[in-house]
């Protein structure tokens, strides 16, 4: 029985099986809560998972929620997307892409897969209140955007020794919510996307390609130009190519 066990026993332990096994079962009950006309309660189960954020002193539990925020905003905007379509395939896929997310992406900590959790976290949290608040407050909208986008800027710049982590967060916060306040007065989607949501995400994408080339020194004057380049084509298409008419709000 003895080598039984042994031969069944992973090299990491017993723990980290219950460890995968917990991370693949979460978003299947979040599916089934959602089948069930439940989105309060799975969103509830997202929230509930977490409550390691709070069994340390409460002088602590601050740096938790923020350091845990990425993950939360993923497991709430898979809940959005999972409870506001009916197709079956539709909801299966946003059911795989969070085992992936709780599984594969988020416990790697190098600094490529820390980005990668900052830029997907922001792209699916802007996509996710826009689609699920269509009508919310610009104040709201301003507050909702500027958590989003400073948590990810943290997180991102997070796997770097970036000493402005702080300032840089907070223009990035300051950028989002402005771009909320501006484009707020529009209700305007881009190939069924929130173009604020859209925007964000480009810039995002840029900005940090830029950034992580520069914390190489491989971020040279000519790609430096491509790159921006790049960003303002794509950028000016997203605009030039919505429908301006008849959305203000």
């Amino acid at each position: 029985m003895k080598k039984l066990i042994y031969k069944i026993k992973p090299k990491s332990g017993i723990s980290h099986v219950f460890y995968y096994l917990f991370n693949i079962m979460q978003p299947i009950l979040v599916l089934l809560l959602v089948l069930l006309h439940l989105p309060i309660l799975a969103a509830g189960i997202i929230l509930l998972a977490k409550w390691r954020m709070f069994a340390v002193r409460p002088r602590y539990w601050l740096a938790n929620i923020r350091a845990n925020l990425v993950d939360i905003f993923v497991g709430l905007a898979v809940v959005a997307f999972v409870a506001g379509t009916s197709t079956w395939y539709t909801q299966l896929f946003w059911t795989l892409v969070y085992i992936v997310w709780l599984v594969w992406l988020k416990p790697k900590s190098k600094p490529i897969p820390v980005m990668a959790q900052a830029l997907v976290a922001q792209a699916l949290a802007l996509v996710a209140f826009y689609r699920a608040f269509p009508s919310s407050s610009i104040l709201l909208s301003i507050i909702i955007i500027w958590l989003i986008c400073y948590v990810c800027a943290r997180h991102f710049l997070g796997a770097f020794e970036e000493p402005l982590i702080k300032v840089i967060s907070n223009l990035w916060a300051w950028f989002g919510a402005t771009m909320a306040w501006v484009l707020g007065h529009w209700s305007i989607e881009y190939l069924f996307l929130p173009q604020i949501a859209l925007i964000l995400s480009v810039l995002g994408y840029g900005l940090a390609a830029m950034y992580y080339l520069e914390s190489k020194n491989k971020l040279k004057p000519l790609l430096r130009f491509q790159l921006i380049v790049v960003l303002i084509l794509i950028l000016l298409i997203i605009i030039v190519f919505s429908d301006w008419q008849d959305k203000t709000i």
